[in-house]
């Protein structure tokens, strides 16, 4: 029991106080009570009317009452006792890598491009909850949380950071990289140390300078039991038109790399065909005014659905390539497609909880209170008229 704590220490001292409490009001009412009865008349007839009053039970009453309120008080500072389990979910792991770019600031959907993304992200994040979320967002650079299943962070991580946030551009291929390494870290030889910082894959952890590694503790929080299907969920309204070189090609051998780690690929488009005008930005990040080429004219952003389709094509089913356009954003075939991957075991290693011990102290308190209710004040007495 040293380890015992109460969320909210202040109501213990209001609980070790209040049997004191209790005691001077009874203190202060059985003088009030001899004030009284000295006033109703002679004290022998008076002593004759009460001769069925106990203040043996008034006094056990009073004591019930007040380790009953005072149990209530320590269960409402909720008693904790350090703890740990294991918990284990059924899930997939999944990349969602949202395009950030100036062009999916484009309202030609209803909404802005990036906006309407989020949205219908934070539904799929909601629709998925026993999968693992690893949210990145990426424009010129990409930007990542490691994979977790707290839901709000990923929804959160997802709207905070803007194309305000990160070099201009929209480099889908290093998105696709380092999402592919994020969900593979495991596969060393394969990345070449092209995965380094990536997914807690650079130096934190490593033993310090004159450390030896055996006094290294090695805290893993999860395992996986089986294998679970890895997944990355690309949103972006183009992949600047896949030509020949070596550049534009990069997304595609991304995908194919990933592929071959047994990584499956989704795209998402995102925008219409019609396009609209990329706005500038502020410094904080919202539209403002348009955007020109070198030439003086205004830079269209239109959805470049043919190269999106592409990449779903390399990564083995043009199936995998969704659209959410002008209309209400559907998930329904997204997840549907997600429904038929393998969900592997994942088991979390001795996870510290706080155990919460309210009960132990709460219904004992609340019986308490029952039971002085229950308890009379007065004794049985035969014939109480004939006492003397």
């Amino acid at each position: 029991m040293n380890d015992l704590t109460f969320e909210t220490p202040a109501l213990v001292g209001i609980a070790l106080a209040m049997p004191f409490v209790i005691a001077l009001i009874a203190l202060a009412d059985r003088a009030r009570r001899r004030t009284l009865l000295g006033r109703l008349g002679e004290e022998a007839v008076v002593q004759r009317l009460l001769a069925s009053v106990s203040p043996a039970r008034r006094r056990v009453k009073r004591i019930v009452f007040a380790a009953g309120v005072a149990l209530i008080v320590l269960a409402a500072a909720r008693p904790q006792l350090p703890g740990q389990v294991k918990r284990g979910t059924e899930g997939l792991d999944m990349v969602i890598a949202l395009d950030v770019s100036k062009s999916m600031l484009v309202d030609d959907v209803g909404e802005l491009r990036v906006e309407k993304a989020r949205r219908a992200a934070s539904k799929l994040i909601d629709a998925l909850p026993g999968d693992r979320i690893a949210p990145m967002v990426f424009a010129g650079a990409a930007a990542h949380f490691p994979l977790t299943d707290d839901k709000a962070v990923s929804k959160q991580f997802l709207h905070d950071l803007g194309p305000v946030d990160l070099p201009p551009g929209s480099d889908v291929a290093e998105a696709l990289e380092i999402a592919s390494c994020l969900l593979r870290p495991d596969i060393k030889d394969t990345w070449n140390d092209e995965c380094a910082g990536a997914g807690g894959r650079g130096h934190g952890g490593d033993p310090l300078p004159g450390e030896d590694d055996e006094d290294v503790v090695a805290t893993e929080d999860e395992v996986e039991l089986e294998e679970r299907a890895k997944v990355i969920l690309l949103i972006t309204d183009g992949a600047d038109g896949l030509g020949e070189d070596d550049q534009a090609m990069r997304p595609l051998e991304e995908v194919r790399r990933a592929v071959k780690l047994g990584v499956t690929v989704m795209v998402v488009g995102v925008g219409t065909s019609a396009g609209g005008h990329v706005p500038e930005i502020d410094y904080q990040g919202r539209p403002s005014g348009k955007k020109y080429d070198r030439g003086g004219n205004e830079v269209i952003s239109k959805l470049d659905a043919q190269s999106l389709r592409l990449l779903a094509q390399a990564g083995g089913s043009e199936a995998r390539y969704f659209e959410w356009g002008a209309s209400e954003p559907d998930i329904t075939d997204i997840t549907a497609a997600l429904a038929t991957l393998k969900r592997g075991a994942l088991q979390k290693k001795d996870e510290r909880v706080m155990e919460e011990l309210y009960h132990f102290f709460l219904f004992p308190g609340f019986m308490l209170l029952v039971i002085e209710a229950c308890i009379g004040t007065r004794r049985r007495v035969r014939y109480p008229e004939r006492r003397r």
